[in-house]
């Protein structure tokens, strides 16, 4: 162990030589692991009318594409735990850089995919790379810092998530318009820079205790559900997971729906008939076939509709199998001159999430440790609970108030809801021996994307089909209050356990 290195419970008594740089190197990476993810987001608009990846005839196009962002979860959730026990064995700084460059190429290789079996294998592939990099780059972190610092560390390196999945939308979106949604997903391939840079890096020296050897997976999970505090943090971080990734899936169409309006007129669907290199539905080039477009010439009035009142018009006039293949370019072309679009929305929201997500993200960690260091009892995960409550009041008053002072709630919801990302993350670093810390965040990932957002969405979809947005949202935003009143019941039960993993640590 380095000079100056000597462990003081759960972490070094001062920063480790080297910490950095790593911290740099890390959070390099993870703004890079957020751009990859919401790039997909951004282009699929494009992707799913390319026909030489879907059938424009095919009634499963739409469930083809969500297999596309579950693939990636679904391996990401299922190897984390297997990866984070291969970092027992290996040097961890070589497994992460070979989790980087592996999800670097597959990402990059989905522009390239001929086929949407070779599509999907690839997004699966990004999952297997991030799974290697996800648990093992915070748990290096906790091994680099000291508990007190822990906080602010965490914040900088979980505060990529609201920049790079802005940056994943506008990279993406602005690649696909430009060029074609292939090359949105080739820029990812510079994610080999970083990855190779890993490779000159030292890892870290772990606590004391973390020497001692291996500690079986089963033996892992035994001491961590009688862990009272990760079990709080665990179902909080799930529960304001589920409300983040439904969120981040439908707010903007939710918006849309409530705000856009549209004229249906005939230069309107002469437009449909140009031809598109990027977004041929129709085998002829069209983007919708004139057939369609004569179906709904009659009704080309002009007339200034809401997005309910367009869509019964469309409803009335197309077959079921024709508003699911020709729907979104027409909604498209019939926006009104005057009323909000998609893009716009999308440059909002992305703005809200990186200003409000970026400034409480830094922000909660700065407070997490402030409070502990003065002594107040559960301070993580008070910071955590309490700020996720004050995000519901500002998410209700979103649904209800009129746009555009709807944008001034939901920049203060999500604020809140971004506060506790530091907080939440340095009590599981906290809380966990060095040993099982990477299993421990391994094990938090698997939950609560498997019980947050990786069903969120279609749930909150599947509310929608039953009413509208607005009554899934009103629903579902229960889970602000849940996964707030969780942390904050469990801040009672963090300091002993953190004491307990702390002495732990130092017993050797």
């Amino acid at each position: 162990m380095p000079s100056g290195a000597a462990t003081t419970g759960g972490g070094p008594a001062a920063r480790l030589p080297g910490a950095g740089s790593a911290l740099a190197l890390l959070l390099v990476i993870n703004l890079f692991n957020y751009i990859d993810r919401q790039v997909l987001s951004a282009v699929l608009p494009k992707l799913k009318r390319d026909t030489s990846l879907f059938d424009p005839a095919d009634p499963w196009v739409q469930t083809k594409v969500g297999a596309l962002a579950t693939a990636f979860m679904v391996a990401y959730m299922l190897l984390s735990p297997a990866f984070a026990w291969a970092g027992d064995f290996v040097r961890r700084w070589w497994l992460v850089g070979v989790g980087v460059a592996l999800w670097s190429v597959a990402s990059g290789s989905s522009g390239l995919a001929a086929t949407y079996l070779l599509l999907l294998l690839t997004r699966a592939f990004v999952g297997v790379g991030e799974a290697a990099y996800g648990p093992i780059a915070p748990a290096m972190l906790s091994d680099l810092y000291p508990a007190a610092d822990r906080g602010k560390v965490m914040a900088y390196f979980y505060a990529a998530i609201p920049v790079g999945s802005a940056l994943g939308f506008v990279i993406g979106g602005t690649l696909a318009g430009a060029f074609g949604w292939r090359h949105a997903f080739l820029v990812t391939f510079v994610g080999l820079v970083p990855a190779a840079l890993c490779f000159f890096m030292r890892d870290p020296p772990r606590a004391a205790r973390a020497a001692a050897g291996h500690v079986p997976y089963r033996a892992v999970l035994r001491e961590l559900v009688g862990t009272k505090s990760f079990l709080y943090l665990c179902a909080g971080m799930t529960a304001t997971t589920f409300i983040l990734g439904g969120v981040a899936t439908w707010a903007p169409e939710y918006i849309f729906q409530r705000e856009a309006r549209f004229a249906l007129t005939p230069q309107a669907l002469a437009r449909l008939g140009a031809e598109d290199q990027f977004l041929n539905l129709d085998k002829t080039g069209r983007m919708v076939p004139e057939a369609v477009s004569d179906q709904l010439l009659p009704a080309a009035d002009g007339k200034e509709l809401t997005f309910a009142e367009y869509k019964g018009l469309l409803a009335g006039r197309l077959t079921p199998e024709q508003m699911t293949l020709y729907a979104e370019p027409l909604y498209e072309a019939a926006t009104a001159p005057n009323s909000i679009t998609l893009g716009t929305i999308g440059i909002v929201f992305g703005g809200i999430v990186v200003i409000g997500g970026l400034g409480a993200t830094l922000l909660g960690g700065i407070v997490g440790d402030r409070l502990r260091n003065r002594g107040v009892r559960g301070a993580y995960l008070r910071t955590a609970g309490w700020s996720t409550l004050l995000a519901w009041p500002f998410f209700v008053a979103m649904l209800f108030v009129p746009f555009p002072l709807g944008w001034v709630f939901l920049f203060v919801a999500v604020f809140f809801l971004f506060f506790n990302t530091g907080p939440a993350n340095t009590v599981l670093a906290n809380i966990a021996r060095s040993p099982v810390r990477a299993t421990a965040f391994a094990i938090n990932i698997l939950v609560i994307h498997a019980l947050g957002d990786a069903i969120s969405p279609p749930i909150i979809g599947f509310i929608a089909d039953l009413s509208d947005l607005h009554t899934a949202f009103l629903i579902c935003s229960a889970f602000i209050l849940a996964g707030g009143g969780l942390w904050v019941l469990g801040a009672r039960h963090l300091d002993a356990d953190t004491a307990r993993a702390e002495a732990a640590d130092g017993g050797l």
